[in-house]
């Protein structure tokens, strides 16, 4: 069934019930108040009458009906009369029940309670309402009726009044409910319509305000979007990173290709094949270490997952600066730690065997690249709630206009120059990854003026001495 139907019928339904439940208590309470109205008018005027009934009745004398004023009329009532001896026998009656006054047996009246009782009186088609009561100082009892007409037209009218209220509340609910369900249906589609636009591959599509007729709809509107803009934020990050993956691989491949090609176009000496294999070489060595980067970030970026027991942090901190030192005699920078002693009983947890140590490892070496012949880099180690490692070198520093994208993988600032030439482009995006994927961050320090500053955050076990 179709939420729009489902929401009318629904709707429909429960206020029927309610109005239903709520009209017919109403009915009776009416009916019930203007009935004992009439009852209490009755036995008022009932009272008056058998106070003024005649010693004796004359055979075939009727008596004195006249008239009654009861309560929701503007004109006076026939009254109906009639007496009963102390069997229930008809004594006298008035005229308009002559031959038609019923027995207190026909009433269903075996014992009149001292104050009287009401009941409903049948003459012929009529159906009047009565009281009888003992006459004071006689045997006798005293049957005083009036039409209960008043009462019908009232219950009629406030029958068909409660109909038209019925029909009309009904009626009412039943277009609001189809408005809101038309319109709740309509945004529900237009929100269906978008996810499978995305199913499609239409990562453009947008709920927008398309959806903003309640609160519920325009949260799940809104949500949706942010799911899909992450989503083809993901999308574009990954035909990204497969883009500049292929180019980076292409390079070298396509160096080694020529220097094959280069090596089989003519017979050589040995010696020459020697030197194109070592060219080679160093052409595979690099497409080696770009792969293992590749796997690496993949890797880091795909999730957690299980990991060994915590590593000591002077232990990466020394694998790291015994890494990083052939490049750095190359460039004759020096490398300085400090603060390894303080922290040589800390331990960072959750980190796979020597990715703390690539981590700063990558640090190190993006500083070696970027500093100055005789520079020094320095390492700070500080460890405390957290463990805090700083590289600093005394390079140029980051662009204002390269800082939001730094760490995003294959990325290279514009201040690449030859003397400080670009890599891949992914040590500081696989160093983030390390960091992040432990629980820490890595950050650049972008108050720091004398070059750059990398500060990684990672958090601590503290080993018992």
């Amino acid at each position: 069934m179709r939420l729009r139907t489902r929401l009318l019928l629904s709707v429909t339904a429960v206020t029927t019930v309610v109005i239903v439940a709520s009209f017919v208590p109403l009915y009776m309470l009416v009916d019930a108040a203007e009935t004992r109205d009439l009852d209490h008018a009755l036995f008022r005027h009932a009272y008056k009458a058998a106070q003024r009934l005649p010693t004796s009745y004359p055979p075939g004398q009727p008596l004195d009906a006249g008239w009654v004023r009861v309560p929701e009329s503007l004109e006076p009532t026939t009254r109906y009369l009639a007496t009963y001896d102390s069997a229930g026998q008809v004594l006298a009656a008035s005229a308009n029940l002559a031959g038609q006054a019923p027995s207190l047996a026909e009433l269903g009246v075996s014992d009149v309670p001292i104050d009287g009782t009401p009941l409903d009186v049948a003459v012929g088609e009529n159906v009047l309402r009565g009281v009888i009561m003992a006459v004071p100082g006689r045997a006798e009892y005293l049957l005083y009726a009036a039409s209960q007409r008043t009462i019908d037209d009232d219950t009629q009218y406030l029958w068909r009044l409660l109909l038209l209220l019925f029909v009309c509340a009904t009626l009412t609910t039943s277009l609001l409910a189809r408005w809101v369900g038309e319109r709740l249906a309509r945004e529900v589609h237009a929100i269906a319509g978008v996810a499978r636009a995305v199913a499609e591959g239409n990562l453009d599509a947008r709920v927008g305000t398309d959806a903003h007729g309640s609160d519920e709809t325009r949260a799940l509107a809104a949500d949706l979007d942010h799911m899909i803009s992450q989503l083809s934020e993901l999308v574009r990050s990954q035909r990204t990173f497969i883009s500049h993956a292929a180019h980076e691989l292409r390079s070298p491949l396509a160096t080694l290709l020529g220097e094959l090609q280069l090596a089989l176009r003519r017979p050589r000496e040995a010696q020459a094949y020697r030197a194109a294999l070592e060219e080679m070489h160093g052409d595979v060595a690099t497409l080696v270490h770009l792969t293992e980067d590749l796997l690496m970030l993949a890797r880091l970026q795909s999730g957690p997952a299980p990991l060994p027991s915590p590593i000591g942090v002077q232990t990466a901190v020394t694998e790291a600066v015994r890494m990083a030192r052939g490049s750095a005699d190359e460039r004759c920078v020096q490398v300085h730690v400090s603060g390894l002693e303080a922290a040589r009983d800390a331990r960072v947890p959750a980190v796979r065997g020597g990715e703390l140590a690539r981590l700063l490892r990558n640090l190190i070496d993006n500083a070696i690249a970027h500093s100055p012949p005789g520079g020094v880099v320095e390492v700070t180690v500080k460890a405390g709630p957290m463990l805090e490692l700083a590289v600093t070198d005394m390079g140029p520093g980051v662009g204002p206009e390269d800082r939001p994208h730094i760490f995003a993988p294959f990325f290279r600032g514009a201040r690449e120059t030859p003397e400080h030439p670009a890599g891949a482009g992914l040590g500081l995006s696989i160093a983030r990854a390390i960091a992040q994927g432990v629980g820490g961050n890595l950050v650049l320090d972008e108050s720091y003026m004398a070059g750059a500053r990398f500060v990684a955050s990672l958090p601590l076990v503290v080993a018992a001495r």
